[in-house]
This record gives C-alpha cells, structure tokens and sequence, in this order.
C-alpha cells in the first residue's frame, strides 16, 4: 500500500469518524438534521454523546474487571450486574429519547438506573471504601451539563443524601458486605479513580467541542448575516451603505495625501425593456452579467456597488490623471456591451457612465454624486457611452 493510498485511507476514516456524532444523533432522535443553533439539539446531542461513551466504558470496564481484579463467582456476578444494569440505563434512556423526544425524562431515566445501581453496589462493595462510592459524583456532573443547573442541584442533593447515609450508617457501626477481595482492593479503588477521571475528562473534551462547533457556527452565522446587511442579494456586490462608508473614507485620504478620486455612476440603457420583454429572470441575469464585467474590469483596491436597479457606482483612487479615468470609464463601457446569451437570446446592451472627479469637480461627496449623476444623464441623452461632469458645464446653456 502506497502513501497516497494510505492518506486517502486516513482522510476517509477521520471523515467518516467526523460523521459518527452526527449519525448517532439522528439514530437516537430521529430528528433529520442537527441544526447546531437549537438550544435543545444542543442539549441532545451532549446526551447521546455522552450516553455512548457511558456506553462503551461500561463495556470496557466489564471486560476489564475480572482480568485484574481477584473475585469469587458472587463477585463476578454483583460485578458484571453492575455493569449491565448501567448499560441498560443508557439503552432505556436513548430509547425514551427517540421515542418521546423528551431530553428531561430520557436523562433522568439514565442518572435513576445508575444512581440505583452504583448506590446498591456501595452498599455490597464496602460503603464508603466502595470503588463506586466516588463514582455517584457523575450524576450531578452530567445533569449540569445534558439537563439544567435546576436538575443537576436535584441529583447533587439525592447524591450528597447517598453518600451521608452510607457514612452515618457506617459511623452507626452498620456493617456493610465486602466482596472484593483485601489484596485487590486497592487496585479496585485505582480502577474506580481512572473510570472517573476518564468519564470528568471525556465529559469535559465533549462540552468542550460542542462548545467550540457552537462557536464556529455562531461566527459563521454572524459573517452571513454582516454579508446579507453589506452585500446585495443579486450581484453579491457591495450595498449602498458600504458605498456610503468607502467614499467618504476615500475621499479622507484623498485629502491628506492630495491625491484625486474619481466617481463613476453607470445606468443601463433600455433595462425596463429588457425586462418587459424577456422577463425578469432575464434582467436579473443581465444585472449579474454586468455586475461581473465591472468587477472584472476594475483592480483590486477599486470599489463596485449597486445602488439599486440598474444602476451601479464605481470609487476609484489614485488617479492620476483625467485621461486616465476616462480610459477606464471607456473599457468598462467596451465590457459591459460585449454580448450576453440567454435562453438562446443574444442579448446586445450598453450603458450611460458619468464621472465626476475630486477635487476638480468637487469636494464633498454629495457634490461629486450630484454631478456624476447630472453626466451620466448627459451620457445617455447624447448617446454616448461616458460623459465628464466638467462636459456638463462646458455644454450647458
């Protein structure tokens, strides 16, 4: 087997181990999808989680108990009973959740059983020199975190109960059964304290990563929504209010560095036709084919937006010149007459451009949108691709 093979072989398990939680989810709720900003697929999901890897310790620790440490067959029997009733507290518990959809009841039936279970044990395996006698502090721990701070307080209560009765019972001179061999009692005690290291770690390494997929999502939700409120739906370009933002802003560096910006407002011409005739559809599909030739036209410091309709705006900085600007206002106008094919329609449009230049036309950015707008008019009644708002004057009455 090659590298090659062996990375694909990697990639497909680590995808496949991705999918597992997401699997199990669905399997043990039924819901479809696991929608990561719903507070009670959240809380779901931390269940079945964590059921399955209650799951799968038990079975471990079962399979483990009787190798290391030394029991009668009674012990074996308590041991494996222990161990089986814990894992039937899991399967009863995610069945009343994919049955019911109720997380409260299904996590109660859960913390019930093994509360029941490791309590009983408690009073088999020694009372307080119990190995499960520590464990019950995982009930509250996992009602915090599945359920409610309300539940969790609950079960904390019921556990501090338990485990005052054992001592009181102990300090009353109450014997308790001791099943567990004296030599392999302290190896008993370090297996309980790993099985409860390793459920607190794996508890924590859970919350931890849905807490961190809850995160990333929110991040991701926060970006689409700042895009949708800066970006037009349409074209993807930017919105009137970034417009708004960066042309002030350009024209405060244009004013510290001396420099000039140019504005560039461009309509099409005859887009209520296109629309009239050919549909809507067809003008939206029109207005996404400009809005890419005018990006593509433009570097990358320069700025496109859509104000609405037809009708885009270009901010330009650094020019270095008229002639410059003009050029530029020209190629866009080359761009956007190239002919577009729709519906098996070839589609030939054109459109009006006016430019207005700071700070030979202006200074402050109403001025300058004013005459870039006056032009772009004068463009379109001329019948011309671009006209200067310096035209505009020179050819007024």
């Amino acid at each position: 087997m090659n590298n090659k093979t062996l990375i694909q072989s990697k990639r497909s398990f680590l995808s496949t181990l991705n999918k597992l939680p997401d699997w199990l989810f669905r399997l043990c709720t039924r819901s479809s999808v696991y929608d990561e900003l719903n507070e009670e697929h959240y809380r779901q999901r931390i269940l079945v989680m964590i059921s399955c890897f209650w799951l799968l310790s038990s079975v471990f620790f079962s399979v483990l108990t009787p190798l290391l440490i030394k029991l009668d067959f009674r012990g074996q029997m308590v041991a494996q009973a222990l161990f089986f009733s814990t894992i039937f507290g899991v399967v009863i518990s995610m069945l009343v959740l994919r049955f019911t959809g109720n997380r409260i009841k299904a996590l109660n039936v859960m913390l019930l059983i093994y509360t029941s279970a490791f309590t009983i044990a408690c009073l088999i395996f020694g009372g307080s020199q119990s190995p499960t006698y520590p464990l019950l502090i995982l009930a509250p721990a996992i009602a915090a975190i599945a359920g409610s701070i309300v539940i969790s307080a609950c079960w904390g209560l019921l556990v501090v109960i338990i485990w005052a009765g054992v001592f009181i019972a102990e300090s009353n001179g109450i014997p308790y059964t001791q099943i567990i061999a004296p030599e392999s009692r302290s190896l008993a005690t370090l297996l309980a304290c790993s099985a409860l290291a390793i459920a607190v770690v794996s508890v924590i390494i859970i919350y931890a990563e849905m807490n961190k997929a809850l995160r990333l999502s929110l991040q991701n939700t926060n970006l689409e929504l700042e895009h949708l409120s800066s970006h037009d739906q349409l074209t993807q370009l930017p919105n009137r209010r970034v417009y708004n933002e960066r042309i002030e802003n350009a024209l405060h560096r244009a004013v510290q560095r001396g420099g000039m910006v140019s504005l560039l407002f461009i309509d099409l011409n005859g887009f209520k036709k296109v629309n009239d005739t050919y549909g809507h559809g067809t003008g939206d599909k029109l207005l996404v084919a400009t809005a890419l030739r005018i990006r593509n036209s433009l570097r990358e410091t320069d700025l496109v937006a859509r104000l609405g309709g037809d009708e885009f705006v270009v901010v330009v900085e650094d020019v270095k010149s008229v002639d410059e600007i003009t050029r530029l206002a020209h190629k866009l106008s080359q761009a956007i007459e190239q002919k577009l094919s729709i519906r098996q329609q070839s589609l030939k449009f054109s459109a009006g451009i006016g430019v207005a230049t700071f700070p030979l036309d202006g200074r402050q950015k109403q001025e300058l949108e004013e005459k870039a707008d006056r032009a772009m008019y004068l463009a379109k009644n001329r019948g011309v691709p671009v006209a200067l708002a310096s035209e505009e004057f020179t050819s007024a009455p």
